[in-house]
């Protein structure tokens, strides 16, 4: 073994041996540490609980008119304004479905117990709004509301759903999407900024999934590297000192 060491020819080959393991044992690592993504898989079997939809009845979504805009405007504004505000809410017993009033009485109504967040609004006859989806007797909205002069609130954004029934369209639900609030610097800010600022924090930490494993294939590619550089050098200097004192 003493003698094998003490051969350049045996080093070298040792050094290359060893790095070409070390090579391999680097990526063999590298596939077991780093995330790895199989895809979603998505059972597309019917369960059975329901028929198996096909192309016939799949519902498509059809453009909503001006003129259905407009009656959807008839319904939503006198909503907005007695009901949502708290102003008149019995006069928005009548713009409402069935199905968001059931659970509660006409006295309760009456009485301000929407199934509805109270908002300090101040909407125009011809609010603007967009459409998130429409099909045929159902469309929602997604409407962005300024609270009235004098209310201590900011705007707020409610994702609106109506259903039309006898040539009317009336309001299904009413759910907030997104609130904000006045910045000192007189701009609104969304109440959802901290979840953005953890879902960044989140992001960061996940980057070190990746800089860590590479940083010890990295070591593992150019420790190798590094010593057969180190002893092609001293080789080169051997044979240039050899060639020296023989005046080659």
């Amino acid at each position: 073994m003493r003698g094998i060491l003490s051969s350049y020819r045996w080093r070298r080959r040792l050094a290359w041996i060893g790095g070409g393991i070390a090579l391999a044992v680097g990526i063999a690592v590298a596939a077991f540490a780093l995330p790895k993504d199989s895809g979603r898989h998505y059972n597309l079997e019917p369960t059975g609980t329901e028929a198996a939809q096909t192309v016939e009845n799949v519902v498509k979504q059809v453009r909503l008119t001006a003129a259905e805009k407009r009656a959807v405007n008839r319904t939503l504004v006198p909503f907005v304004r007695s009901g949502v505000t708290r102003k008149d809410p019995s006069a928005a017993w009548d713009l409402v479905t069935p199905a968001m009033r059931s659970g509660v009485t006409r006295k309760e109504w009456n009485a301000g117990v929407l199934p509805v967040q109270p908002y300090p609004a101040k909407i125009p006859d011809n609010p603007t709004w967009n459409v998130l989806t429409s099909y045929p007797g159902d469309v929602t909205i997604d409407l962005f509301l300024q609270p009235r002069r004098g209310a201590d609130r900011g705007p707020i954004a409610f994702a609106v759903e109506l259903k039309k029934a006898k040539q009317r369209w009336l309001v299904d639900s009413m759910i907030p999407e997104q609130s904000f609030e006045s910045s000192p610097s007189g701009g609104k800010t969304a109440n959802g900024g901290g979840q953005e600022e953890q879902v960044s924090s989140r992001a960061s930490g996940n980057q070190w999934l990746f800089i860590v494993p590479g940083a010890l294939l990295a070591l593992i590619v150019v420790v190798p590297l590094v010593f057969l550089l180190n002893n092609w050098r001293k080789h080169r200097a051997i044979e240039r000192r050899y060639r020296a004192e023989r005046g080659l």
